[in-house]
């Protein structure tokens, strides 16, 4: 794809710092009236990396945002376990997405008890790294080889009929934050063993720097954390095959992940938010059916992330690049969507 010259990131950040290193972890203070946004690539990641700081920011007389990319419809396996069927049609992998979207909204049910403001954008799972590399501009929209459509198919979404590319999804999320002015933004870490999740960091960059381009007459500086959902071998139990009860041990960023010179940022959570966390993940049946040991990993007693500076730009074209020789250089195997 070609990326205009004019584009900046907020990322200079991504490849500081290649070789694994332990990194310390600092406490994440809430404010009072914060405005959070959660930025997740498939229903489940919102929760998963986010729920109680969710709830914190709630407690705290703030409000949240949450917008859900995809819908997660091209997960094979569990629309196989879901539909009982070993032969797939367009129409069984459009009934999942469905799905995979109500159970989002059961969630955030839970999490914000009618004030957390979802945004379904009902993407086609896999569109967000093939938006960002290959299917930049509206005439040349991604096509889901699952659900076979080109625009974004499921009717009670945000975006129903768009053509899923590149370029609109950044302008929508530009008018998301512009709209939202968050002070905390959640986003994954474009280090994700995750295409989507690497993506979406990457698309979450460029629409914070876009954001501070086009207002430049307001201060702009979001707290901004990156969170991990999708690492070899992490959490610990994640891969087990049965699922346990962490709840009581906290979470901690693997020490595998490069530290690329930033701050690792952990919040606390207490038993309610626990609890109230277990309850939105146990929401997502369709999930719960083919990776119970995954999702239980994330009920822990601390959410973790990265926390990095909304500053020093660079052009994507150098971002890009140094992104692509950070995970040649730390992994071996190209970007894969291991789970969804």
């Amino acid at each position: 794809m070609r990326w205009s010259s004019g584009f900046g990131i907020v990322a200079c950040w991504l490849a500081l710092t290649i070789a694994p290193a332990l990194a310390q972890e600092s406490k994440l203070e809430v404010g009072n009236g914060e405005r959070l946004l959660v930025l997740a690539p498939h229903p489940d990641d919102e929760s998963l990396s986010s729920a109680g700081l969710i709830q914190r920011v709630f407690a705290k007389g703030g409000s949240v945002r949450a917008v859900v990319v995809t819908s997660g419809d091209a997960y094979v396996d569990a629309v196989k376990m879901d539909t009982g069927k070993s032969r797939l049609s367009p129409a069984d992998y459009l009934a999942f997405g469905e799905k995979r979207l109500d159970e989002s909204r059961r969630a955030a049910q839970i999490l914000g008890g009618g004030f957390l403001h979802l945004d379904l954008m009902g993407f086609s799972d896999g569109a967000i790294y093939a938006a960002l590399v290959s299917h930049w501009r509206r005439n040349s929209p991604f096509r889901s080889r699952f659900t076979g459509f080109d625009h974004v198919p499921y009717r009670d979404s945000l975006d129903w009929g768009n053509a899923q590319d590149g370029k609109d999804l950044v302008g929508e999320l530009v008018a998301i934050m512009k709209e939202t002015k968050p002070t905390i933004i959640s986003f994954p870490d474009v280090m994700e063993d995750d295409s989507d999740h690497a993506g979406l960091g990457m698309f979450a960059l460029l629409a914070v720097h876009e954001w501070r381009a086009q207002t430049q007459n307001e201060r702009i500086n979001p707290k901004m954390l990156a969170y991990l959902v999708h690492w070899p071998h992490w959490p610990k139990g994640s891969d087990w095959g049965i699922a346990q009860d962490w709840s009581n041990e906290p979470m901690h960023l693997p020490d595998n992940l490069p530290a690329r010179g930033h701050r690792r940022i952990c919040l606390d959570l207490t038993q309610a938010e626990i609890a109230r966390k277990h309850d939105a993940i146990a929401q997502y049946l369709t999930q719960q059916r083919i990776m119970a040991d995954f999702l239980a990993s994330f009920v822990r007693s601390s959410e973790c992330f990265t926390q990095l500076a909304p500053t020093n730009a660079n052009r994507i074209e150098a971002v890009i690049e140094h992104w692509q020789q950070a995970r040649k250089a730390f992994n071996s195997h190209p970007l894969d969507r291991r789970k969804i």
